[in-house]
């Protein structure tokens, strides 16, 4: 029952994420006099130096004055701002308000409005054009401030050269962050005592990738990992304990990524109030991967701490954790080369995603900037229960780089991920299980399977 409840909610955020993604809640047009949107005044666009919610929140308590939201433009550099900034209207009655440049903006600037006719319908209308009584579109709630035709034209406008380059380099890079990860994941059997072949563990880990595309998180990964580590070595016990060993291990390496490029991202944590939160949270990742590499390395100064959790399901899972990380007690050379590995692996995971961006000829961003996004995203798809991460990875991306890149460039960096991921990197799985000639693989039984499912998820 929790399995399927688990299940249910999180294919109900995913489908809720992207349904907030391409609905748009709100819009609508706004009247407008063209002769008045060549006035100053008549346009607006956000005030890069207007804090986020941390900043404000500062700002309030400590009493200094805040920056105005928003700045005047004039109608010749208006659009000029549309890719890194929400721009504003003023509208026939003298409310601003945000609209879509998108509808407006040519490479000539503000060019384009509606205008409605007989039928009460509404139809784009050159700006010198335009009737008395004219229209603009407005910007209602989205969370990706963008519609599918956008994308289409983004995707319909890539040089195919440079998008081929850039994406088959993404694949090469992702492809070494694997390779990494199988090292990892063998060397930290070795510190079980458990010694299997480079190429085995290769062919194993993407038959797991396989099953991973239909499964939540990394379930499907896992489960068969255990399966056959544990049905060849007769081992379970051992081979549970380093994949239980192994997830510390990576989510520490995560944490280790984002402090590293934290320092570079200052205009993304600087008045957007989803990077400002990030930046705010400095210390207590530092404190959290200092606090698991001690687990990792000391484990059992934290077994007293145990009886001081209140939930059970808690206590037990850091009970695990604790015992798995006690077995390398005398192998610490061992933990201390596989975190190394993790911080590889999570590099080239970030390295994909600028990969992604120089593919799609993004301009607007450092390169330390999309690095930085990339592990902020890998860690909102380990926290946040969505069906594989889909679209928290777009989310994530649009929200730290969309204000820089532009929502839509910044929804497919994001997507051009899950793509890479999923295709071409893991439907070779099923190749090799089909190909591989294993007794091993001819003997596996549903029940088998499912008990394996269970055993995974205890740990």
């Amino acid at each position: 029952m929790k399995r399927a409840i688990s299940l249910i909610v999180k294919l109900g955020v995913t489908l809720g994420i992207f349904v907030g993604i391409f609905l748009e809640f709100g819009g609508g047009y706004e009247p407008v006099s063209p002769a008045q949107l060549r006035s100053p005044g008549a346009f607006a666009v956000a005030n890069p130096a207007y804090p986020g919610l941390v900043g404000r929140l500062k700002g309030r308590f400590s009493g200094a004055p805040l920056p105005p939201a928003v700045l005047p433009a004039s109608l010749n550099d208006v659009c000029a701002h549309a890719d890194e900034r929400a721009v504003f209207v003023r509208g026939a009655d003298g409310a601003v308000k945000r609209f879509k440049p998108l509808r407006h903006c040519t490479e000539q600037g503000f060019t384009m409005l509606y205008r409605r006719d007989a039928a009460g319908d509404y139809e784009p209308v050159p700006f010198d054009a335009a009737p008395a009584e004219a229209f603009v579109r407005l910007q209602g709630f989205q969370l990706v401030p963008a519609e599918l035709s956008d994308l289409w034209a983004e995707i319909r406008s890539l040089d195919m050269r440079v998008f081929l380059f850039w994406f088959t380099a993404a694949m090469l890079i992702k492809l070494v962050g694997i390779f990494a990860n199988v090292w990892r994941w063998q060397v930290l059997l070795q510190g079980q005592s458990i010694d299997l072949k480079f190429g085995f563990l290769s062919s194993t880990y993407f038959i797991g990738r396989y099953f991973g595309i239909v499964t939540p998180s990394t379930m499907g990964l896992d489960a068969w990992r255990l399966y056959e580590s544990a049905k060849l070595t007769r081992k379970p016990i051992e081979c549970a304990t380093a994949l239980a060993v192994e997830r510390v291990i990576g989510l520490v390496g995560l944490l280790v990524v984002i402090l590293m490029f934290m320092p570079f991202a200052g205009r993304l944590t600087q008045g957007q109030s989803f990077g400002e939160m990030i930046g705010a949270m400095k210390i207590p990742l530092v404190g959290a991967a200092v606090f698991g590499t001690l687990v990792l390395l000391q484990p059992t100064w934290f077994r007293g701490f145990l009886r001081a959790v209140p939930s059970e399901k808690v206590r037990r899972f850091a009970g695990n954790v604790i015992d798995s990380a006690t077995a390398y007690s005398t192998r610490r050379g061992h933990l201390l080369f596989a975190l190394l590995l993790a911080i590889v692996g999570q590099v080239t995971t970030t390295l994909m995603y600028f990969c992604n961006a120089m593919s799609l000829s993004t301009s607007g961003v450092h390169p330390t900037e999309v690095l930085f996004a990339s592990a902020v995203m890998t860690f909102g798809t380990f926290v946040a229960p969505s069906a594989s991460g889909e679209g928290v990875r777009e989310l994530v991306f649009v929200w730290l780089l969309g204000n820089k890149a532009g929502a839509v460039k910044a929804f497919l960096i994001g997507n051009l991920g899950f793509w890479i991921e999923k295709v071409p990197l893991s439907i070779p799985g099923g190749i090799i299980l089909l190909l591989r000639r294993d007794p091993t693989l001819h003997s596996v039984t549903r029940e088998e399977l499912e008990s394996v499912t269970r055993r995974d998820r205890s740990n």
